[in-house]
């Protein structure tokens, strides 16, 4: 059964338009020209969101959210304003609004939200942090994840820290037909090397000095499920061989003991190196390389999926606003612009712990820049390299932004989607760099 949208708009033309593209993305879609028939329709349809515009007689769509706030707390209530009344959009956002377009209406962002919506709505409001958003760059991780969960091939995720490869491990894991196996995870960076074959294959009582009981390794515990090789480019070089035979001929030997146990697990592994960096430099041998990447996944960094900083941005305030008992604060136009553009070398982890600790000062109903970590408010100023790297840096990102307007013809819109960033967060880096704006 389609998603049902209920669109009220006193616009004819702007209706008619907001309606075929939303049909055309395979939602359920009924109209009212007011507030009053919409919250009619709310109350006899029961969608699974709202979208209603702010000025309308004889009900506007603060009426509309009050009705919705009140007889339908859980229904995404979603404001259309004008630019110039952005103003009263935050308001509804005080008053329960989960979000808010300016006219005229982005399309696309359009559809990322009520993409956003339904799979929150359809995951029971536990979406996974590093999967949400809608950028082209996540829908080719979503892809990759169901292809790769189709089969039982060893697969190796690649990503910066940050960008969420735990969160992708488990998505491949649930989505795969050892779903109802266990997961088991370990890190091969945090586990001493002398204990590490232990916590792998397990050992045998007197093993070792204090091995006083048998134990059971990841690979036996992870049985008829999924294994995830968290850093495992920090594996011992001497622990490879071990470690292929058991990828090879899936059975493994504990420390101590000399019969072999078969065992039936899906190998994930994650790295936020370089194996084949490693390999080159015979730290990582190149058998074990070949056998962990039968499938890969990279996830991108934050900075390449900039539309999806808003969405997890508020995904994040609102849980933590939750946690501490508060309603979650409408975020403001300048805050918006200034995470957009930010370079999150921290990735989502990053954006995560910032809307943390926002959540935490921001005691008031909006969400202004001076409660932003000054680090994102201000990064130049607390740049961790050296001088002449910040200044690099800085010098790349102009030159990257002025490559990508002159291949447009300085058309701010389409250099911004060249450069997979908000026209916003564009706009704010042309001003920020006193680069000339509109040719």
């Amino acid at each position: 059964m389609a998603e049902k949208v209920l669109l009220i708009e006193d616009e004819d033309r702007l209706r008619r338009i907001l309606k075929l593209v939303i049909e055309e993305a395979g939602y359920e879609i009924r109209t009212a020209a007011e507030g009053g028939k919409g919250i009619e329709l709310w109350q006899n349809w029961q969608p699974h969101v709202v979208l209603t515009d702010l000025k309308m007689q004889p009900v506007d769509g603060m009426a509309v959210l009050r009705y919705g706030v009140k007889h339908h707390p859980h229904t995404p209530c979603i404001i259309l304003t004008a630019f110039g009344t952005v103003a009263k959009a935050v308001d509804a956002m005080k008053s329960g609004a989960y979000d808010f377009l300016t006219k005229p209406v982005d399309h696309s962002q359009l559809l990322d939200i009520l993409r956003n919506v339904m799979a929150q709505r359809s995951q029971g409001n536990r979406r996974d942090d590093a999967l949400i958003g809608s950028s082209e760059a996540m829908q080719a991780v979503k892809r990759e994840i169901e292809l790769v969960a189709s089969t039982d091939s060893a697969v190796l995720i690649q990503g910066e820290s940050g960008t969420g490869k735990e969160l992708v491990a488990r998505a491949i894991h649930a989505a795969s037909a050892r779903s109802k196996g266990p997961f088991v995870r370990i890190n091969c960076a945090s586990i001493p090397s002398d204990l590490l074959e232990s916590e792998l294959f397990g050992h045998c009582r007197g093993a070792f000095t204090g091995a006083t009981t048998d134990r059971r390794g990841v690979f036996v515990r992870a049985h008829g499920g999924v294994l995830f090789l968290d850093e495992i480019g920090d594996l011992p070089l001497a622990l490879q061989p071990k470690l292929l035979h058991a990828v090879e001929e899936k059975e493994i030997s504990p420390v101590g003991g000399s019969r072999t146990q078969l065992v039936s697990v899906k190998i994930l592994s994650a790295t936020n190196i370089s194996l084949e960096e490693m390999v080159r430099k015979k730290r990582f041998r190149a058998d074990l390389f070949y056998r962990l990447n039968t499938m890969v996944v990279t996830l991108p960094p934050l900075r390449d999926r900039g539309e999806d900083i808003r969405l997890l941005a508020i995904h994040f305030l609102t849980r933590f606003s939750s946690e501490l008992g508060r309603r979650p604060p409408a975020v403001s136009p300048p805050v918006l612009e200034i995470l957009n553009a930010y370079p999150w070398p921290g990735n989502v982890r990053e954006l995560r712990n910032a809307m943390e600790r926002a959540a935490l000062v921001c005691t008031g109903d909006v969400l202004e820049p001076d409660h932003l970590p000054p680090s994102i408010r201000e990064p130049r100023a607390t740049c961790p390299q050296s001088d002449e790297a910040c200044l690099d840096l800085v010098a790349r990102e102009q030159a990257l932004l002025r490559a990508a307007l002159e291949q447009c013809n300085w058309n701010q819109t389409r250099a911004a989607r060249k450069l997979n960033i908000t026209r916003s967060a564009l706009r704010y880096r042309l001003k920020k760099y006193g680069i000339g704006g509109s040719k």
